[in-house]
């Protein structure tokens, strides 16, 4: 009889919180300097913009401890929590009545990058990662997350990322959720190794990753640094790894470094002062115009990688060019004063011209031709008008027009059309970039010359890049549609 009471009591307070969930929305302050704001929860999604230290965000959403989502500016996206100080929480709000999902119901994916994980909570192992619009079967709730099907599987969805159907009916009683599988154990790392050489072997997890003359983001950013960087590890000091990198000494923040040669030992409690911005060094002054001929290139402050990045561009960025500092070129960009690496930069006007590859056909061209009217256009998620395209926004757009359907998001895109290997593009060609090892994230449209052209980011909108160097090496497929 007692236990009967106990599960009755047990169950009616699981009902209880299951009908109630807070409105969580609370503003967050920027603690670095130049910080990403994503497209995912990762360093291997797409850059939206940099935001400077002091900006304020809303988080919308913290179920991932690594990674808030945020809004700014209109848009959502994703930002590393160690760069966020979050204000004082709000007063509770009252609680709302969310509505229990029934025995099996249909739904849809509401956001982008969504996880599907193997039990009701961050603990638990992605099974998947799905975009807006994908359907599901719901099949019971708890705790904030609904127990859904997927293609075959089961798995969990946190329920803010799914809409149910219209009419559905809420049972009387909430259904018994799915069995909560135990969340997979963190290995065990290896047995801390004695330091006989001076410090213990490392690389770089995760692109663009700051390297800085000390333990905070007050400090000098001396590089920035790409994902399988080896390095050497020499202490930790709070949530910062001391480590050496081709002779120079310096910080990582410690979510970016992983060890090959067992624990990291803790530093003494002293912590340096932050490293001063020397002057740069007067340079002649000239003005020639110019243009950034990379992807991603640094703007600095200063001739060093020791300076403030003042912003970061991509191929075809139109500068002025005032002068030279060793291997630095000073430069002028939107009336701003800096410094770009000289392998960066080119005198003249950049030019596109459409590729004359071999076998390439007249359609293609005019594919490309009609896409090169819209660079410089605005950047905006979801958009597939000129108003602002996204990235599967854009180039469903330009092939519309002339006729070609396509899925709406990349990982879609990707099965559009016949696949072509990357030694034989052709102008009008498709070309989706994974952003990690099994997942497309991006798309662009091939022009020639080792060009494409594609919506990047916020802050650069419709822009042409070259086919090399980030783009690259994070892996792509080529799609031809005509």
């Amino acid at each position: 009889m007692r236990k009967y009471v106990f599960r009755t009591l047990a169950f009616a307070a699981l009902f209880c919180i299951l009908l109630t969930v807070s409105v969580f929305a609370e503003d967050a302050e920027i603690t670095g300097n130049d910080v990403n704001f994503r497209s995912g929860p990762g360093t291997e999604y797409a850059i939206y913009d940099c935001l400077p230290k002091g900006t304020v965000v809303t988080v919308t959403d913290r179920s991932n401890g690594e990674w808030y989502g945020v809004t700014y500016g209109g848009h959502s996206g994703f930002i590393s929590s160690a760069y966020l100080s979050v204000s004082a929480s709000p007063s509770e709000p009252a609680a709302v009545e969310t509505p229990s999902a029934p025995a099996s119901s249909g739904g849809t994916v509401n956001a982008m990058y969504v996880r599907f994980r193997s039990g009701p909570s961050t603990d638990h192992s992605i099974l998947g990662e799905y975009n807006k619009g994908t359907a599901v079967t719901v099949t019971g709730s708890t705790n904030g997350w609904y127990a859904v099907v997927i293609n075959g599987e089961s798995g969990y969805m946190y329920a803010d990322y799914v809409t149910l159907g219209d009419n559905v009916s809420v049972p009387s009683v909430e259904p018994d959720p799915a069995p909560t599988p135990a969340p997979t154990p963190a290995p065990t790392p290896a047995p801390a190794q004695t330091d006989t050489s001076g410090g213990t072997p490392g690389h770089i997890r995760g692109d663009y990753v700051y390297f800085r003359s000390g333990p905070d983001t007050t400090y000098a950013i001396y590089d920035s640094l790409d994902n399988g960087t080896t390095l050497t590890i020499t202490g930790r000091s709070g949530n910062w790894v001391a480590v050496t990198i081709g002779g120079t000494s310096g910080y990582v923040y410690s979510s970016y470094v992983v060890s090959d040669g067992g624990d990291i030992p803790d530093l003494p409690s002293s912590t340096p002062e932050p490293t001063p911005e020397p002057t740069p060094a007067p340079v002649e002054t000239t003005s020639i115009a110019g243009y950034i001929t990379g992807n991603d290139v640094r703007f600095r402050s200063g001739p060093s990688t020791e300076y403030g990045i003042l912003g970061v561009y991509n191929y075809g960025k139109a500068l002025t060019i005032t002068g030279t500092s060793g291997q630095w070129k000073a430069v002028t960009i939107d009336g701003t004063s800096g410094y770009v690496y000289s392998q960066y930069v080119a005198e003249g006007r950049v030019t596109t011209e459409i590729g004359d590859d071999t076998n390439s056909t007249e359609l293609g061209r005019q594919i490309v031709e009609y896409a090169l009217q819209y660079e410089g256009y605005p950047y905006v998620w979801g958009g597939t008008s000129p108003s602002g395209f996204d990235c599967s926004g854009f180039t469903t757009y330009v092939y519309g027009h002339f006729g070609i359907t396509l899925n709406r998001v990349a990982c879609d895109q990707a099965r559009n059309g016949v696949a072509v290997d990357t030694s034989a593009l052709q102008p009008g060609d498709l070309l989706c970039f994974y952003s990690s090892a099994d997942y497309i994230g991006h798309v662009g449209i091939y022009i020639g010359n080792n060009k494409f052209i594609h919506a990047s980011t916020y802050t650069t909108g419709v822009i042409i890049s070259e086919l090399s160097g980030y783009y690259n090496t994070r892996g792509f497929i080529a799609r031809r549609v005509i």
